[in-house]
Parts: structure tokens; C-alpha cells; sequence
């Protein structure tokens, strides 16, 4: 992003009745310039839509007028548009403005969302603020998101601030606006895999793939977890049991390569039951390499392993496999494309760490369980895999990344055992979390930042010993985002992409609940 000022379009209108104005203009006409003060005092430029027009028409008080402003305003370029309520006016005119604003801008972007701010100047005798709730009722009616302001722009600097940064996150929006767009079509040549069925009985994570084909274009392949068992036993062969006895032979080279990289660089810890010797991590690499081979056999892009319970259970978890998908270097330590991929199948899950990773343009995004919230600070310790992109600092090296890479035996959930992937993403860095789900079968996204805070060794002891560890505060209450989040999983990944998050799902028309840096709540109804 270039930090770039964009242009705003200030739609002022009045009351249809000539002895009202009459009364009023005057009032009018200096409430929008304080607006339009305050704004060029920012360093915006602000195109009026009564600009060229006389007195009494500078601010709209019929359609045709509404028309020409907007035409005015949009001719300009703005790509904001604030509707300034500085006395009673009649809502009408505004949501035709709003309306008309969104369309003629859909000219040259069929997908736009109109981003739109309503001020109501405060003065106790005359109604603005009545006149700001009727437009913003209005606007909600018809589905068009919105913010809407009410207080003294020359003299309350908390209002002038909540102005800035609202306005600050639509120029956010606008530079993120091209990526979102590419995003919205590449989302029609992805493909999920299903590696399983429902996992723990969730119901969240399951998903109606042909929602998914309507709603974003993506296809979808379901294939049973014995497939991954079947290419991992082409991998290597077993004198007895696998996982659990001597290799006979490893016949794939990457097994080889990526366990002889992971002993040399990453800490192997056997004191723990469900992970005793090495030959449980090489059966464990080896359905790595089994679902990357199906993946690529089945053109898949993003995918979930549903693991527990028939693999956990039977096998060995599937905490690597998981874990090296989604990240964006492999076992051998060599760079290659993230593929997104959720425990448990989470569907949904999957699909909002494929956006994550399309905004952010091929960034590791993870997949984490919501564990605990204390004051601000949101806790991410999920069952045992986060990608090792994310222990340590965003700039590491490969080689600093694997040295904070453990593998260390698995809780006692699994019967078969297996190393987690365990590690501490380091503080002083900002993430993005978030959430696609569903409310009364509706799409929308959820999702905030989080800053993250060093996390020591000993905080394992806090949560799970064997488990990854991602802290962070938040802009909003733990509270707030308990009742923001949908559920118990989340996708993360590097980064401040909320922008990218809000535009994304405004031109995909589904809702979105997203907090910004600022703690500011940007909303859209599916």
C-alpha cells in the first residue's frame, strides 16, 4: 500500500420544501464547509457536488439535483462518498444518492461496493442526527454498508479522529481494491480436497460445496483418508508395523531428504509416549508427501485432513502433513508454493486460509484453535501443527525458522501418537485473523489484528505441552471477540489484510464483521 490520499465526494442535501430552505441554507451550506475544511485539512481532495451551482441548488433538494451532484462527485473520481446531514433532510434523496454513486461507478468496476460515510453535524436544535439515523436506516434497508458519524468536526477531536481513521481504512480499501478483485477470479480456479469426512462431530466444519460453486466458484474433489495411508506406504517400507518398527527401504528421495533436514536443523524430543524414536516422524513425512501427490494429482489448491479419529487413532497424526502444506518452504528446506490445508476437514476453515493467502499474494497462512482470551490478549494453541513459517520472526531464514521448529510426542487424544509440530511465534508483529463462516446459512467473514507478544518455553505448561503457541493483543475486549468469532478455529497469516478481508467480501456479496487496528467495526450484511 502507498498510504495515498484518495478523493471524496461530499453529497449535501436539504429539506424538498422552499420555505424550509429559505430558513435553513445558510445553516447548509456552513455545516458542509466545516466538513470540507477539516478534509482538505487532511490533505484530501474533496469535490462538492453542488460545486457550479447556484445558492439555493449547491445543496440538493429534488432528484434532479441528486443526480447531478452525484454525477458531478463521481466525474471527479471520488471513490468515497459522504453524505453530510446538516439539518433535517429528506433520507430519500440520500440513499438515491448512494444508490446512484454505486452505480456509476459499477461502470468501470462491476464488482465495486460503495464505500460511504454519513455525517450528522451535532447541533441540539436542529435534527442532523435525526436526519443521519433515517439515511442509515435507509442504506441498511437496501443492503448498502456504511459508517455513520454524529458530532462537531471543527471542535471534538475524538470525532475528528474516528473520521480520519475510518477514512484512513476506506483509502486502505481502495489500494487493496485491485488485488481483491484478482482474488475474486482466481477464487474460480481453485479446487479443495476432502481428505475424509466430519471430524469430532463440528458441525462447523462442514460446508455446502455447492454454496461454495455459486457463491465463489470453487470446485471440489472428497477422496477417503485410506488414500493418504495407501501413497504414504508407497513411501517406505516397513519390517513390521508402520511407524513403529525399522524402515525396510525408503523409497522416496524427498523422505529421505526432508527427515536427514529435519534431524540436522529442527529439536527432536522422545520423551514423551507417543513419540519414542524417529521412525514415527518418517512415517509421519511420508503423508506429507502423500497428499502433496494427491493434490497435485487431483489439481487440488487448498484442502483438509479430517486425521481425527481413523488416522490418529489407527495410523499417526497428521500434524506434519498439515503443518508443511500450508507452509511456504518444504521438509528439505526449499521454497515452495503454500498450500492451504485445515485440520479436522474445517471446510471453512481452508477457505478463509486460501483467502488469506491469495490477498496476501502466496503467504503461509495457518490454521489455529480460538483457546483462550485474557483482557486483549487472544492465545492460538491448536492440536499440534502451526506452519514454521510462523515460529520466530516473520524474517527469519528457513534455517532460523527449522532451529524453532520442536517435535515433541502428542497428547494422549491420539492413540497412534505422533510428534506435534510445536513452536512460538515471536512478539512485535502484526497478523491478521480471521474467520469465514456462516449465520442462518449466510456467508460472511470475521476478523480482526492481532500484535503479537513473546511467548517463553514455559508457557506450554499453560496449555498443552506438545501444542503450538501464537499470543497477541487485539484492538477490541477478549469479551467483543468471543461474540465476534463464530467458532473454535481461525486462519492467520502475516500482516494487516483486514482491507483486503472487507473489500474481498463486499464484491463477493457476502456479509463481513471485521475490526480494524483502530478497533473500529466495519460491517456488511450478507
Amino acid at each position: 500500500m502507498d498510504g495515498g490520499k484518495g478523493v471524496i465526494g461530499i453529497f449535501s442535501p436539504n429539506d424538498f420544501r422552499a420555505w424550509v430552505r429559505e430558513e435553513n441554507i445558510d445553516l447548509m451550506i456552513e455545516h458542509e464547509g466545516l466538513l470540507t475544511g477539516f478534509l482538505r485539512g487532511e490533505g484530501y481532495m474533496v469535490v462538492r457536488g453542488g460545486e457550479g451551482h447556484g445558492r439555493m441548488d449547491s445543496i440538493a433538494w429534488n432528484t434532479a439535483l441528486v443526480r447531478e451532484h452525484i454525477e458531478h462527485i463521481v466525474d471527479a473520481g471520488a471513490d468515497v462518498l459522504v453524505l453530510n446531514q446538516g439539518s433535517w433532510t429528506f433520507p430519500y434523496d440520500s440513499r438515491d444518492a448512494a444508490q446512484y454513486f454505486a452505480q456509476l461507478k459499477r461502470g468501470s468496476d462491476p464488482s465495486l461496493s460503495p464505500r460511504v460515510l454519513i455525517f450528522a453535524y451535532q447541533d441540539t436544535q436542529v435534527p442532523g442526527l435525526v436526519a443521519g439515523m433515517a439515511v442509515a436506516g435507509a442504506l441498511k434497508r437496501i443492503g448498502i454498508p456504511y459508517h455513520l458519524v454524529y458530532g462537531r468536526i471543527d471542535s471534538d477531536e475524538a470525532v475528528r479522529e474516528r473520521v480520519r481513521n475510518i477514512l484512513a481504512f476506506y483509502d486502505s480499501r481502495r489500494e487493496a481494491a485491485g488485488r481483491a478483485a484478482e482474488v475474486q477470479d482466481e477464487l474460480h480456479r481453485q479446487k479443495y480436497v476432502a481428505f475424509g469426512g466430519m471430524s469430532l462431530k463440528m458441525c462447523t466444519t462442514t460446508a455446502d460445496v455447492d454454496a461454495w460453486a455459486k457463491l465463489f466458484g470453487i470446485s471440489y474433489e472428497a477422496l477417503d483418508q485410506s488414500e493418504l495411508t495407501k501413497r504414504a506406504l508407497r513411501c517406505v517400507s516397513w519390517s513390521g508395523k508402520a511407524g513403529e518398527s525399522e524402515p525396510s527401504a525408503i523409497m522416496d528421495e524427498r523422505v529421505s531428504a526432508g527427515i536427514e533436514n529435519l534431524k540436522g536443523r529442527c529439536r527432536l524430543d522422545y520423551s514423551r509416549d507417543k513419540f519414542k524414536h524417529l521412525n514415527k516422524l518418517i512415517y509421519q513425512l511420508s503423508y506429507y508427501y502423500a497428499a502433496c501427490d494427491l493434490l497435485a494429482e487431483y489439481d487440488g489448491t487448498f484442502a483438509g485432513i479430517k486425521c481425527q479419529d481413523e488416522l490418529s487413532a489407527s495410523e499417526c497424526t497428521m500434524c506434519l502433513a498439515t503443518a508443511f502444506l500450508c507452509n511456504d518452504f518444504g521438509p528439505e528446506g526449499k521454497a515452495k508454493a503454500a498450500i492451504p490445508c485445515a485440520c479436522e476437514n474445517d471446510m471453512d476453515s481452508s477457505l478463509t486460509q486460501l483467502m488469506l493467502s491469495l490477498v496476501s499474494k502466496g503467504k503461509s497462512a495457518g490454521f489455529g484453535d480460538f483457546r483462550d482470551v485474557e483482557g486483549d490478549v487472544l492465545a492460538i494453541v491448536n492440536c499440534g501443527q502451526h506452519p514454521p513459517s510462523f515460529f520466530g520472526l516473520e524474517g527469519d531464514t528457513v534455517e532460523e525458522k527449522l532451529s524453532h521448529t520442536e517435535f515433541i510426542g502428542q497428547e494422549v487424544f491420539y492413540h497412534a501418537g505422533g510428534a506435534a509440530v510445536r513452536g512460538r511465534t515471536g512478539g512485535g508483529q502484526v497478523m491478521t485473523v480471521a474467520r469465514v463462516a456462516r449465520e442462518n446459512l449466510r456467508y460472511y467473514v470475521a476478523g480482526t489484528v492481532l500484535n503479537t507478544i513473546d511467548v517463553g518455553p514455559e508457557e506450554h505448561e499453560r496449555y498443552n505441552v506438545s501444542w503450538p503457541i501464537i499470543r497477541g493483543r487485539t484492538p477490541i475486549s477478549g469479551e467483543e471477540l468471543i461474540r465476534l468469532w463464530p467458532c473454535n478455529h481461525l486462519g492467520f497469516v502475516y500482516g494487516d489484510y483486514t482491507p483486503h478481508l472487507v473489500e474481498l467480501a463486499a464484491r463477493l456479496g457476502i456479509g463481513y464483521r471485521v475490526y480494524d487496528r483502530h478497533g473500529i467495526l466495519h460491517e456488511g450484511i450478507a
